[in-house]
C-alpha cells in the first residue's frame, strides 16, 4: 500500500499540469483571425548564352625549367587559338603557376631525395557563343591542355528568368492553397504574407579535375530534385539549365 500511494500522487500532479497547460492555450474564439500557409516551387528551363571554362596544363618533371617552358608553350598556343576564335582579351584570364616538389626517402643515404616537380597553371575562358565550346574544348585538348577543371553554363538574363519562376511559384501556391482548403471545406481569404526561399546559384557542369579527356557531365545544383539538363549525355551538346524559385504564402481564412 505504501508503494501505491506515491504513484497516485504522481498521476494527480501530472493531471494538474495538463489542466494548467490547457488553460494557458485557450481555444480560438469566434471572430479571431485564422491563417493558413503553403509552400510551392516552380522551375523553368533556359537555354544558356554563356559558357565559363576553367582549363589548365600540368607537368611532372625533375627538370623544372624544361617543364615550365613546355607548359608556357602549350598555354601560349591555347590562348592564341582562343583569340583567333574571336574571344576577347577580357574573357581570357590566366592564373599564377603552382610548383610543388615531391620527395622520397633514400634509406641508403639517409636523406630526402627529390622525385619530381609537379607544375600546374590554369586559365579561364568565357564564351558568348555556347555552340563554340565543344570545338574549342577538343582543339585545346589536342594542343596539350590536360586539366579540365570546370565547365559551367549560364544565362545573362538570370534576373528575367528568375522572376518568371517566382511568378510561377506564386501561382502554384495559390492553386495548392485553394485545392487543400476546398477539400477541407474551409473558405480561403486573401494572401497576407509571401516569403521567398533563397536558391543556390546558377547550376554548372563539372568535369573531373585533371582528367585527360572530358568523360563525364553532371549537374551540380539543387539539393533535391536534381536532374541532368536536356541534352546531357549526348556528347557535349548544349542543353538547358534550370532556374528555380520557391515561396511560402500565408493566407487569411474567412
Amino acid at each position: 500500500m505504501k508503494k501505491i500511494f506515491p504513484l497516485f500522487l504522481l498521476l494527480l500532479l501530472a493531471a494538474l499540469v495538463c489542466a494548467v497547460a490547457a488553460q494557458a492555450e485557450p481555444a480560438p474564439k469566434p471572430g479571431d483571425k485564422q491563417f493558413f500557409s503553403v509552400s510551392a516551387s516552380a522551375e523553368i528551363f533556359v537555354k544558356p548564352d554563356r559558357v565559363h571554362m576553367t582549363l589548365g596544363v600540368s607537368e611532372r618533371s625533375k627538370d623544372l625549367r624544361a617543364a615550365k617552358e613546355r607548359m608556357s608553350e602549350i598555354l601560349k598556343k591555347a590562348i592564341a587559338f582562343c583569340k583567333a576564335k574571336g574571344i576577347q582579351d577580357k574573357y581570357i584570364q590566366t592564373s599564377y603557376i603552382s610548383i610543388y616538389p615531391y620527395y622520397r626517402d633514400d634509406d641508403d643515404k639517409i636523406r630526402t631525395v627529390l622525385r619530381h616537380y609537379a607544375l600546374t597553371q590554369t586559365f579561364t575562358v568565357t564564351l558568348e557563343n555556347p555552340e563554340l565550346y565543344e570545338t574549342l574544348l577538343y582543339t585545346l585538348l589536342d594542343m596539350g591542355i590536360n586539366n579540365v577543371e570546370h565547365i559551367s553554363f549560364a544565362t545573362s538574363e538570370l534576373r528575367k528568368y528568375r522572376d518568371e519562376a517566382r511568378l510561377a511559384a506564386v501561382r502554384a501556391a495559390q492553386e495548392k492553397a485553394k485545392l487543400l482548403t476546398d477539400a477541407a471545406g474551409i473558405k480561403l481569404g486573401k494572401a497576407v504574407n509571401i516569403q521567398e526561399i533563397q536558391q543556390r546559384m546558377t547550376p554548372s557542369f563539372r568535369l573531373g579535375r585533371g582528367s585527360q579527356s572530358a568523360a563525364s557531365q553532371n549537374v551540380a545544383f539543387y539539393s533535391e530534385g536534381d536532374a541532368p539538363a536536356e541534352g546531357a549525355g549526348e556528347g557535349f551538346a548544349v542543353g538547358t539549365i534550370p532556374v528555380r524559385a520557391e515561396v511560402i504564402v500565408t493566407y487569411e481564412l474567412e
